[in-house]
């Protein structure tokens, strides 16, 4: 790898860009998949993390090997990347030749496609577990220290860009509803002072005018409230239409078997 440092402090800017709501976490997850497979050479990456929910579940592979059979179900269930979830911390340098006992169906599998040793790293910050990188590689000699400080950090980082990011969209979607209902209870208080001042009555009556039309015209308060400060429905269609809505003509319906048994 060319200028080596300088590869370091671009990913490391690159992976902390997550401010913006817009973000795919798929495609973040499969920028850091990338980063791990030019950090360390000859090697597979399965990522599974989560997204901007603690239900979306992304997985990335830089090997289709590692998304099917026997390998991809197997990495699912046992090996390095659930065990340094477990633990809250990074399994590296394994062979998979000495791993036969500890990963009974996983070693085996991994060893006939040409693997030889394994790794893999947590996505964790204090309490929480975003997931786990696992890389496989073809090379029987340990990671150097320098790339194993490398990888926790791509680890340590990636896990703040993306709860930092959870936390900007959960605001965003905060903030948006908050604005939405600020901006309803805005347009329905600017009608009940349009039609209170119309009908020159109280703002409580104009409310219940407004509701009770709403309600006979199975419409929503906000949207028709709008309709009357746009001027696209006026406040004498508001009366008029109120008093023929159906329910207030079942209301204004006169009780027949009361009258009939006053005529009888």
């Amino acid at each position: 790898m060319q200028n080596r440092e300088q590869w370091v402090a671009d990913t490391m800017v690159e992976l902390a860009d997550t401010l913006g709501p817009a973000l795919d976490p798929t495609v973040y997850w499969l920028c850091v998949a990338d980063r791990y497979a030019h950090l360390v050479t000859e090697s597979s990456i399965r990522l599974t993390a989560l997204g901007d929910r603690t239900d979306q579940l992304v997985e990335v592979v830089t090997d289709e090997r590692l998304s099917t059979p026997p390998l991809g179900e197997l990495l699912a269930v046992e090996g390095p990347g659930i065990d340094c979830q477990a633990g809250h911390e990074p399994i590296v340098n394994v062979g998979l030749k000495e791993s036969a006992e500890r990963w009974k169906q996983l070693a085996p599998a991994a060893l006939s496609l040409g693997f030889t040793t394994i790794h893999a790293f947590p996505f964790c910050r204090r309490e929480e577990m975003l997931g786990a990188v696992t890389i496989l590689t073809t090379e029987t000699v340990a990671l150097p220290v320098a790339d194993l400080r490398i990888a926790n950090a791509l680890a340590d980082i990636a896990t703040i860009g993306m709860l930092n990011h959870r936390a900007i969209a959960g605001l965003t979607a905060t903030s948006e509803q908050l604005q939405g209902a600020l901006s309803s209870r805005v347009i329905i208080e600017q009608a009940k002072g349009l039609v209170s001042a119309r009908l020159e009555i109280g703002p409580d009556e104009a409310f219940l005018l407004v509701r009770r039309y709403a309600r006979g015209h199975n419409q929503r308060i906000s949207e028709l409230c709008e309709r009357l400060v746009s001027r696209r429905m006026s406040v004498s269609d508001l009366v008029s239409r109120a008093a023929a809505s159906p329910s207030a003509t079942r209301r204004r319906r006169p009780d027949r078997s009361a009258a009939n048994s006053r005529s009888r």
